[in-house]
């Protein structure tokens, strides 16, 4: 009885579940690269951003109350990614899991970091909070400049993407304005550490997908990928990404991979160093 019961209850709120996608998938068409909608939502998203940046920097609350209100913000990340997860499952998809939309993009690490950050220790929080300002910065910049993947024939998913990518960069700007990241050599090689453990773990990823995201399109017709490209580093396939497929399709799969495994820490620790000297408020690091 007790197991009957438990069934329908998931039952009742999968229902539920859908009933409230289905209220929220607005269709809509597509916006365009650099077309108003886009230049629109990005610099609302960099605007909002910035000030909400500079008004919790303002409030020097030390270690603890920056600690505290970057993990309430990976809290409302992990409810818009719960969201998207749903969407896409349910409504995109048709009740098939595309791992394209895997949550383990360069994107999608500070939603994790963020959750743990009041359970680390110094020796882990600070190389987190270092990659944070300068790895993240440059990941949500670049989303909001080329947001092609983000612009999408569902008015929630298009809005989702630009919110998540601003709170991306409220996440690092803060964390810069307040002086709480590491931009000396000992910071950056604890954040080009962390990155390069996730790098590994995104191309294992990658690489188990391989065989299973044929079978799932295959079975799925509206399942739009096949292959997974977690960190966009897949040793199979060329990358979506414009500079890197270019250099790809020239040199060779391996080729592209190093150049990007490479241009992403190069341009965290010059963006963390600058942004921390040009933007750091007149505040009292946390301590």
């Amino acid at each position: 009885m007790l197991l009957l019961f438990i069934q329908s209850m998931i039952f009742a709120m999968e229902d539920i579940i859908i009933c409230l996608l289905d209220k929220t998938a607005w269709s809509m068409e597509a916006p365009q690269l650099f077309g108003s909608f886009h230049i629109t939502a990005a610099l609302l998203a960099s605007a909002s951003a910035a000030a909400a940046a500079v008004f919790f920097a303002r409030r020097d609350a030390g270690k603890k109350g920056i600690t505290t209100v970057l993990f309430l913000t990976g809290c409302v990340l992990v409810l818009l990614e719960a969201y998207k997860q749903l969407f896409l499952y349910y409504i995109v998809n048709e009740g098939a899991f595309d791992l394209w939309f895997f949550p383990f993009q360069l994107c999608s690490v500070p939603m994790y970091l963020c959750v743990l950050l009041p359970l680390m220790k110094d020796g882990l929080r600070v190389p987190a909070m270092t990659f944070m300002g300068g790895y993240t910065f440059v990941s949500a910049a670049a989303a909001l400049i080329w947001p092609e993947d983000m612009l999408r024939p569902y008015i929630s998913l298009t809005v989702h993407g630009f919110v998540w990518h601003g709170l991306l960069l409220f996440i690092s700007l803060l964390i810069l304005m307040t002086g709480s990241a590491d931009t000396g050599p000992r910071g950056r090689r604890g954040a080009a550490a962390l990155y390069s453990a996730m790098c590994l773990a995104a191309l294992g990823i990658n690489t188990a997908a391989e065989h299973i995201m044929p079978a799932i399109r295959a079975a799925h017709p509206s399942v739009a990928h096949d292959w997974a490209a977690m960190f966009y580093l897949n040793p199979y396939h060329i990358s979506p990404q414009p500079v890197v497929s270019t250099v790809q399709q020239a040199a060779g799969i391996p080729a592209g991979l190093i150049l990007y495994a490479l241009t992403v820490p190069a341009a965290g620790i010059l963006a963390g160093y600058l942004l921390s000297r040009l933007f750091v408020l007149d505040v009292e690091p946390p301590k």
